[in-house]
């Protein structure tokens, strides 16, 4: 019976052998036939995941499975064949000893036309080494331009702090210019507002001695003059005081559109410290410069004298 059951196992392992004869070496064939025997997992099979297999009786190995397979008893050239096709050996527990490969696996016998020998695969890397050169230098050349994109973000960075500062420089410089304008604007209009009292006295003054002079006129007319000849005068009288009214109006309503556009200027600089009309303040100091307010006054003191010779010319007559 056992006779018969080894005969077996033999032809099996020859079938399975001859099937991937010429793509997978002979040493992993019969060593994945052994894994898959049920009734020698006492002493050599596969782990609990399936990746591995652990030798749990080295002395049995050697004394029976070897001669069958391999037709040698020799334990350590059975390990070098192991070793020579990259198998990891390892410690499953204190006694037993456990081989594991990537590429041998339970159900998975197609996976074995990748496992070779420890030299092929040696070659294999030395046929990779160009194409992993060829990869690094992929990856340096694109880390080079990662890194410059890095810089250019940078100093972009760097340009538009710089350009912030300024930014913020030239707003620091604009706030102090428009508060320097804005005492300016207080000084002239402290300025206008003194003008225009000086200018208020030297009317009311011109006004009444005019008054006084055409009063003293009128004290020393001589009786005889015709009563219409004496009512003309006080028209003309009147007349000059309505024309000294309409002026002193007319100098009060300058003076407070001058102060309107200085108030209009002030909100305008107010709202926007950026925009700066200067086109404005401009014709502020134009009208500040611009004595035509004084002549105003003069001219009109130079037609009063000439009405006074006309009325003292009627008089005389």
């Amino acid at each position: 019976m056992q006779e018969s059951s080894d005969n077996f196992q033999d032809s099996q392992s020859q079938s399975s052998e001859q099937r991937q004869k010429g793509s997978v070496p002979s040493f992993l064939v019969r060593l994945f036939d052994i894994m898959e025997n049920d009734d020698l997992k006492e002493i050599i099979g596969w782990n609990t995941e399936g990746n591995a297999f652990i030798v749990r009786n080295q002395q049995l190995l050697a004394d029976k499975i070897l001669p069958k397979y391999f037709k040698h008893k020799n334990y350590p050239s059975f390990l070098r064949q192991l070793n020579m096709y990259n198998f990891k050996k390892s410690k499953a527990d204190d006694i037993n000893q456990k081989f594991e490969h990537k590429w041998f696996r339970r159900d998975g016998r197609a996976l074995l036309t990748n496992i070779k020998r420890r030299n092929q695969e040696e070659n294999d890397d030395k046929d990779e080494i160009p194409q992993i050169v060829d990869e690094i230098e992929q990856f340096k050349k694109a880390q080079k331009e990662l890194k410059n994109e890095i810089q250019a973000i940078a100093d972009s960075q760097k340009q538009l702090q710089i350009a912030l500062q300024q930014i913020m420089q030239q707003n620091e410089t604009l706030f102090q210019e428009s508060q320097q304008l804005t005492q300016e604007l207080s000084n002239m209009q402290s300025k206008n507002q003194q003008r225009f009292a000086n200018y208020s006295n030297i009317l009311t003054e011109i006004v009444q001695r005019l008054q006084q002079e055409q009063e003293e006129e009128l004290r020393n007319r001589d009786n005889i003059q015709p009563q219409l000849q004496g009512e003309q005068k006080k028209a003309n009288v009147i007349q000059i005081k309505q024309e000294q009214s309409s002026q002193q109006q007319q100098f009060l309503s300058q003076q407070n559109n001058l102060s309107a556009n200085s108030l209009q200027f002030l909100m305008n600089m107010s709202a926007n410290k950026n925009a700066f009309n200067f086109q404005m303040f401009s014709q502020l100091k134009q009208q500040q410069m611009n004595p035509q307010i004084f002549q105003n006054g003069s001219q009109q003191q130079q037609q009063n004298d000439v009405k006074k010779n006309d009325i003292k010319k009627e008089n005389e007559q």
